[in-house]
């Protein structure tokens, strides 16, 4: 066997192994944390929302698919506020509060809204969320422990989603 067979080999099979698992989970991790402004200046921590499950979603207003994941997101906040779930949205512009607080009013967005910015990125870009940061949109599913247990990276399915958000209220 040459060795450009053999790389190829080996390349393939490191391929199965890592499409072996769920995309969307990631490990658990307690370790992601933030101390950011919502729209007010009010800073919030990812703490503040213990005992909640939390649907963090990173988004920017110049993202396509972020502004179709935003109907399913309110959907989201107004089925299961009740229920214990809280939906956060931060917004990674760079001129987040000139931007951002008019798209949130012109588009109805009726959940949290937190600004981010650069040191979101360089936290988000160094792998302190459990797995490296791929874009925008991004959705974590967050236990009421403050564990990250869904990661979904791109739009995600409504059915999907919510099956798995349920099983964590059930919890």
């Amino acid at each position: 066997m040459n060795i450009s067979r053999l790389l190829l080999s080996l390349l393939l099979l490191l391929t199965l192994i890592h499409c072996g698992g769920n995309p969307h989970e990631g490990n658990p991790t307690s370790d992601f944390d933030f101390n950011l402004p919502d729209l007010k200046g009010k800073t919030h921590s990812l703490k503040d929302f213990r005992g909640e499950v939390v649907v963090l979603n990173f988004w920017a207003t110049w993202c396509p698919p972020c502004l179709e994941e935003m109907p399913k997101l309110n959907d989201l906040h107004s089925r299961y506020k009740d229920s214990g779930v809280h939906v956060i949205g931060i917004a990674l512009d760079k001129d987040s509060l000139e931007l951002v607080r008019p798209f949130v009013k012109s588009n109805d967005i009726s959940y949290t809204i937190l600004r981010g910015g650069r040191e979101t990125l360089a936290l988000l870009s160094a792998g302190s969320s459990g797995e490296e940061f791929k874009g925008v949109p991004t959705t974590l599913i967050i236990d009421r422990k403050g564990k990250i247990r869904e990661r979904f990276h791109g739009s995600f399915e409504l059915e999907q989603f919510e099956e798995r958000l349920r099983s964590l209220i059930a919890e």
